[in-house]
């Protein structure tokens, strides 16, 4: 664990074990701020973070994307067979299926209002659908990049689609990562694109991820090499604001930490180089790493829990091979105050529990004079010398 200039760093609150193989997504519930799924190559979790027994857990297959319900009492799943899933969150039942595809994979999965209605991206289109009615509302094509990136090459992808990888919602703003190396901003309403930032495209990258901040115009995309793009939704045509980048392979996931406490908004990262990262934002110093912790296997997924002071945040992944750490894990983003001040309530709390030792040991010396003066035995002095320490 590293903290950079700021005194920044990650502190491990707990693991919760369930997956047997790669977490793909988690999502913190906005209506119960404990309750958090994820969804993997072989099952999907529900838990609830104050309790240790408290896991709903199903099987699946190829389980890529997961968010919650408006209703906050289910999970919608999206899966590599094209089908999105909902799930009552008390017990993992299915109780609907939405069949949007019969060849590609979800692999975006955003709800947008509380009337229920859901952002899908598969494959190379982006769809829309009414929850109330279980019905499909809108669908388009997302043409290739001129220029783009092909993924799979020309032999696997012939027809150069551009398939979703990531997506983001805020407000009438979708967030689009594509294979192709663009991240396109549609109208959430009519799926019209607005804008498309090629930078990664440029560099021949195809864009993974990308998050938007839900207090400042700021907008972040990741791509396959390893770059991190800090955008500023208000100046899109003067490029990125700054960049940052991993020489150890993609970065699979980013999420705004939002400000609190005297603290600026903060962006967190991680991907193939087995990394959490947490990033500046503000002036000179934007994208500068300012504290991390290595993991066991790579992240492919991270969610900031809302209104957690100090911010709490998921991460999860793993690599698919031997060595392969398929765990949820919690985290605490502490500031060196934080630190500070919780270092100081420790000492406090050493000193009064050897004032109180102190006291005890003053009382018993007491009721020792009054009674009988026997000495105690050679072996029980041993004894007592052999525990003080461990009491102390």
């Amino acid at each position: 664990m590293a903290g950079a200039a700021s005194g920044h760093s990650f502190r491990k609150e707990g693991s919760l074990p369930g997956h047997k193989s790669r977490v793909f997504d988690i999502c913190w519930s906005p209506a119960q701020p404990l309750r958090l799924a994820s969804v993997g190559e072989t099952c999907a979790c529900i838990w609830s973070v104050d309790d240790a027994a408290g896991r709903v857990s199903f099987p699946g297959t190829e389980l890529m994307r997961v968010c919650w319900h408006p209703d906050g009492n289910h999970v919608l799943i999206g899966d590599g067979q094209g089908k999105i899933c909902v799930h009552a969150a008390a017990d993992g039942e299915q109780t609907a299926v939405l069949d949007a595809s019969s060849e590609d994979e979800v692999y975006g999965l955003k709800v947008l209002s509380s009337d229920g209605l859901l952002a899908a991206g598969v494959g190379n289109t982006m769809q829309l659908w009414d929850l109330t009615k279980a019905t499909m509302t809108t669908k388009v094509t997302l043409a290739p990049a001129q220029g783009g990136v092909v993924f799979g090459g020309e032999h696997r992808n012939p027809d150069a689609k551009s398939y979703v990888f990531g997506l983001e919602a805020r407000g009438r703003i979708l967030s689009v990562a594509l294979s192709d190396g663009t991240v396109r901003l549609m109208d959430s309403e009519t799926l019209q694109v607005l804008a498309s930032l090629n930078e990664h495209a440029r560099r021949g990258a195809g864009a993974f991820t990308t998050a938007l901040s839900p207090t400042s115009p700021l907008l972040v995309s990741c791509d396959g090499q390893g770059t991190v793009l800090l955008w500023d939704l208000r100046s899109l045509g003067q490029g990125p604001l700054a960049e940052t980048h991993s020489s150890a392979g993609a970065v699979h996931a980013a999420a705004f930490v939002p400000a609190g406490d005297g603290a600026s908004e903060q962006l967190v990262t991680g991907g193939d180089d087995r990394r959490l990262r947490l990033h500046e934002l503000s002036g000179a110093r934007a994208l500068e790493t300012v504290g991390s912790v290595s993991v066991l296997s790579p992240v492919l997924c991270v969610d900031v829990a809302p209104d957690a002071a100090p911010p709490r945040l998921a991460s999860g992944g793993g690599s698919g091979g031997l060595l392969s750490d398929a765990t949820v894990a919690l985290w605490r983003v502490d500031s060196k105050e934080d630190g500070s001040a919780a270092e100081g309530a420790a000492k406090k709390r050493q000193r009064q529990e050897e004032e109180d030792e102190d006291e005890a040991e003053d009382e018993g010396d007491a009721k020792s004079e009054k009674g009988t003066q026997k000495k105690p035995p050679a072996d029980a002095t041993a004894a007592c010398e052999k525990c003080m320490p461990c009491q102390g």
